[in-house]
């Protein structure tokens, strides 16, 4: 839930919801996280109705980088951090 991250956290959180919102006109759409992630390591590609730009991937690079991780939801849980380490291997696993 964005009331258990911390500032840094919730930076990240927020603005992944700000794109998804622009993209797909919803707070978190299924795989958000994925999708984000992907243009971090790939590069801007359109998603959705918004052409993720070099600058889009730059931010979210810079506010991972700032908290140290990523932001996956749970139906549960809602937003949730994970550290880059974890993230990193659940992407292997998968």
């Amino acid at each position: 839930m964005l009331s258990e991250l911390s500032s840094s956290q919730r930076d990240l959180a927020e603005y992944m919801s700000s794109l998804s919102e622009a993209a797909y006109h919803a707070s978190w759409v299924e795989g958000l996280e994925f999708s984000l992630w992907r243009a971090v390591v790939q590069g801007p590609f359109r998603y959705g109705q918004l052409q993720l730009t070099s600058e889009h991937v730059r931010r979210l690079a810079q506010l991972s980088e700032r908290c140290g991780g990523w932001i996956v939801f749970h139906q549960e849980q809602e937003e949730s951090f994970v550290s880059l380490d974890d993230w990193k291997r659940s992407l292997e696993r998968a």
